[in-house]
Formats: structure tokens, sequence, C-alpha cells
């Protein structure tokens, strides 16, 4: 037939419209192929980069599967070339209702040719069928989820010759959940089409696939949108800032998750809120630490006063009070000693309510701490002997440890030798059981200095007064007393 320009403007002509009366098949395929263009610009490089080289691009991948228009199809020269075209399994539409026999290979061969073309054949028929229902979008989406390269850490050359290994009830999921999402969408079943998506993202989230993830929850966020779902608009923020925590970006999923807990207040959507609040109190305790480990204090303040106020929205008694603990400790390191007593008196309040042990011995020694700050030291010897109680009855090693190493100098400081003295002694005890040889170390010394302390006075009064008996003491290492 003739190709020329005239021949072609008539065929285009003799069509009924983009959208006309249904064709055969094969005229739909000639006319798609024949509108497809030659070459690819230079804007669509880039994006073919992704793929193989055994991977065709997908103008050419749908060129080759519909056929280019030819004087004489391949399938009237060789029927039995039509059969490659087909899933496994599947007779060809030109075979149906024959009255001759199957000329289909036996059935090991077929699985051996299933195993070859596995990895382009089925891919390629399923992009096929969502361009023929008319979902360009769905048809974009799965082509590039499915030709993508696998993360690898093995080499250039490695990661070139591999193809994310997708399985085939994943394609067929994958092809039908996005061809029902686009249906749904141009029908104006927003519900339908938020779920189709929500769906897809949540199977990336769990395989794990962020990006797609997060992509498939930026799409929910859109059709979302487009009929101010604010609920819905909220969810997926909500989404996005997990996929954002997983991937350890801390500042972009408080920016997510700020933005649906605003959503969710406004719209008075409970649920939504306290899980916002919840996640985004997470968020902020680790921006705090970081902004710790960095040395600024004053940016980790800001951000545990914003961690409380999403612990309090939350609902979520423990998350308040470590909240309180966390930024009372804080304020305590800013010089705020008055508020961090505050802080720390709602802290164990809290965990008194609730028979945390653990956590009214971490507010007792925070106590402790800022009361001896302010000079206040009868109230910081009272919160370290409740410490050292709690603590004993929680079995918490460390914290019964501490609190008498503490108690140990307090009272050593306010010259009560021999108290003091028994206190480090069990401090000593304590640090054997523990078993960390600095802890053990550190305990001996100031156990050795503060016993050494008490017997100052003595010595200098034998040195000043008593010759006789400090010779004996250097000679024969008699004690002072004696």
């Amino acid at each position: 037939r003739q190709t020329g320009s005239r021949g072609g403007e008539g065929q285009r002509a003799a069509r009924v419209g983009r959208w006309g009366l249904p064709r055969p098949l094969g005229a739909m395929a000639q006319d798609l192929a024949g509108r497809m263009p030659d070459t690819v610009d230079e804007n669509e490089e880039a994006m073919l980069d992704a793929f193989g080289e055994d991977d065709d691009p997908p103008v050419v991948a749908v060129r080759s599967a519909v056929g280019a228009p030819a004087p004489v199809p391949e399938a009237t020269r060789n029927p039995e070339s039509l059969r490659a075209t087909f899933a496994p399994g599947v007779v060809p539409p030109s075979s149906a209702g024959s009255g001759k026999e199957s000329t289909q290979k036996p059935q090991g061969d077929q699985k051996d040719d299933r195993l070859m073309k596995v990895k382009g054949l089925d891919k390629q028929h399923l992009c096929i069928d969502l361009l023929m229902v008319g979902c360009v979008q769905s048809f974009v989406d799965f082509f590039y989820i499915t030709h993508r390269k696998p993360a690898s850490t093995e080499g250039p050359s490695e990661q070139d010759s591999e193809e994310a290994a997708i399985p085939e009830d994943t394609l067929v999921f994958l092809k039908e959940t996005l061809e029902t999402a686009e249906s749904a969408r141009r029908g104006k079943n927003y519900q339908h089409c938020f779920e189709s998506y929500d769906s897809l993202a949540e199977y990336f989230e769990k395989v794990p696939d962020l990006g797609s993830a997060m992509y498939f929850y930026q799409r929910c966020s859109d059709v979302a949108s487009e009929v101010n779902a604010r609920e819905s608009i909220a969810k997926a923020n909500l989404n996005l800032g997990t996929c954002e925590e997983q991937a350890g970006h801390w500042r972009s999923a408080m920016q997510f998750h700020e933005k649906a807990l605003e959503i969710a207040t406004s719209s008075d959507s409970l649920p939504l809120q306290i899980k916002a609040a919840s996640r985004l109190t997470s968020v902020y305790q680790v921006l705090a630490e970081q902004c710790e480990k960095e040395g600024r204090d004053s940016d980790a303040t800001s951000f545990y006063e914003r961690c409380l106020g999403c612990a309090q929205l939350s609902k979520d008694a423990a998350l308040e009070g470590t909240a309180c603990h966390k930024l009372g400790l804080s304020k305590h390191k800013t010089g705020h000693y008055d508020t961090a007593i505050d802080l720390q008196k709602q802290y164990l309040d809290i965990c008194r309510m609730h028979d945390d042990r653990v956590g009214e011995s971490a507010a007792r020694a925070a106590l402790a701490l800022a009361y001896e700050a302010v000079d206040q030291t009868h109230e910081a010897i009272k919160q370290l002997e409740n410490l050292l109680n709690v603590a004993s009855e929680a079995g918490e090693l460390k914290a019964q440890a501490s609190a008498c190493l503490n108690l140990g100098i307090l009272y050593n400081g306010r010259g009560d030798h021999e108290k003091s003295v028994e206190l480090l002694e069990q401090h000593f005890d304590l640090a054997r059981q523990i078993g960390d040889r600095k802890l053990i170390d550190s305990a001996r010394v100031v156990l050795g200095m503060v016993r050494g302390n008490g017997k100052l006075r003595s010595y200098i009064d034998l040195v000043n007064n008593d010759l006789e008996k400090l010779l004996k003491w250097k000679s024969k290492r008699a004690t002072l007393d004696s």
C-alpha cells in the first residue's frame, strides 16, 4: 500500500474522530503504531537510561507488540508466530473455534519458554492492556515501576546487569489496581480512587520501597485535595511523614506530620489528631536529641517544648511524662532550675499515678540534681533517700548506685563522715554487682578519698604532737587510733 503523505491524509480523514465507533483491532493497532514517533527527543533520554540494554523503550515496546503496518502481516504468513505474543496457557483468538488440532508445544517446552520470556513478555502485555483501555497515566506508572534497576552496592556493572525482580502475581495486582484507580478518578469516584492508591502505597511500604510508597501516598493527597476531603488529606500526609521517618529524613517527616495535625485539628478529626500528635512527639524528640549532640542546647529546648505540647494533645500519659522529663533536663542544662523542678515534679506525679518505678527513680534523681543546684541540700537528700528506696524495690542497681554516690557526697559535704562512708561503701558494693570496671575503679577512689579525709584531723595532730606514734605508724603501719 502507499505510505505517502496523501495516503496518510486520506486514511486519517476516513476515521470517525479519535474516540469514534469501534474498529477492528488490527486497524487500531496500525493507527497506534503510525502515530508513534520514530525518534526519542532529548528530554526522554534521561528516563530511558533507567532501562537495561535488552529492554525496549515504551514507544518501541508498544510498536513491536502491536506491529507496525506492513504489506503482509506476519500472522498471515505464519499463524504460529502469533502464539508467542500471548500469555502462557492462553489460546490465541485465531485458533479458537477451529476444527484443527492444537499445535502448541509440549508442557515442558512451554515452561522453558515462560522462564525465558517472563522478564519482558508479561510486563509488555500488561502495559499494552493499560493502553488499550485508555489508562495512559497507569501505563506510565506501571512501566517505570517495573523497569527500574534495584539499589545495588556491588558496582555499576553488576547493577546494570540486573533488573528489579517482581513476581507475576504482583505485576497483575499492580496493573489492575492502577487501572481501577484511574478509572475511578475519571468516573468521579474519588473514594474508590483514594483507596486504590492507598493500597498500592501500603504494599510498597511493606516491601519496603519507600520511594514508590511516597509516590502513591502523594497521589492519595492529590485525589483527596480535588474534592477537599480534609480527613483523607490528613491521613495521606501522616503516611508520607511515616515514610520519611523510616528513611531517616526527620525534618521532612516533621513538616508532613505538622500539616496532618493542622488539617486534622481544623476538621475536628480526633483520632487523626491524636495519631499525628503522637508521631510528632517522637519526631521532635529525635530532632532535640540531635541538637543536644551538636551542642545546640537552646534549639534542643525549643524542640522539647514542642514535644511536650504534642504529647499533651496525644492523650498519652507515658508520652507526656517522658516529654516533661526530657524538657526538665534540658531546662537544667540551660540554667532554668526552677522550671526544671516543676517539670520533674509533673513527671514524678505521672509515674506515681501509673506505678512506674523506673520513671519515678529517674524523676527523683533529676529533682535531687535540681535542688542541689539551687542550694536546697535538704530537699536533695530527701529525694535521693526516696530514690534509694524506690530503686531497691524496682531492682534498679544503677539507680541505687547513683543514689548512694550522690548521698555519700552530700553527707560528706555536711560533715557527717560516718554516714558518708557507709553510703559510699554501699556504692562500691553495688558497682561490683553491676560489673562495670570503670564504675568500680571510680567507686574505689571516691571511697578511699572520703575515708582518708575523715582521718585528716587526727593525722595532722599526730604529726604536730606525737612523734613516737608517727614513727610506729610509718614503720609498723599501726593505726592512728592505737
